[in-house]
């Protein structure tokens, strides 16, 4: 009876190990994998990103540097397939870490506009925008 009872205690300990594995598996696969794009920026009054194909999911916009970091500037983000559409428009600060970020989106052709009051006042910096990678 000791055989078959640390059989069985083996047996369970193989079969919960099995089970972990595949379900970590398994998650692991169906994370959708993001892709990132940074980009220098330099405007007066508008800035357009460079258009990027999205999957499904949430694109966000983030501040790495600019030069007038107390300054607001509106970021809009647009879906260029077929006739460009704005999804939603954020006001930030011109400051590292600043973000703004556009949830359920469904996959796409998008572009990110950057504007602030045209005052003659040069914005200059950089930016990272996240965004899920398409199928």
């Amino acid at each position: 009876m000791t055989r078959t009872r640390s059989g069985s205690r083996r047996l369970a300990r193989i079969a919960l190990a099995a089970a972990c594995t595949a379900l970590l598996a398994a998650t692991q696969t169906s994370q959708a994998f993001a892709a990132s794009r940074t980009v220098s920026f330099e405007y007066q009054h508008l800035w357009i990103a460079p258009e990027f194909e999205t999957g499904n999911g949430t694109i966000t916009l983030t501040v790495k540097s600019c030069n007038h970091t107390k300054s607001d500037m509106t970021i809009t983000l647009r879906n260029t397939d077929g006739p460009n559409t704005d999804i939603g428009h954020e006001r930030v600060k011109c400051a590292e870490g600043s973000r703004a970020s556009f949830d359920g989106l469904k996959g796409g052709t998008f572009e990110f506009e950057l504007g602030k009051l045209d005052d003659g006042t040069t914005f200059k910096g950089t930016a990272t925008y996240t965004y899920p990678a398409p199928k």
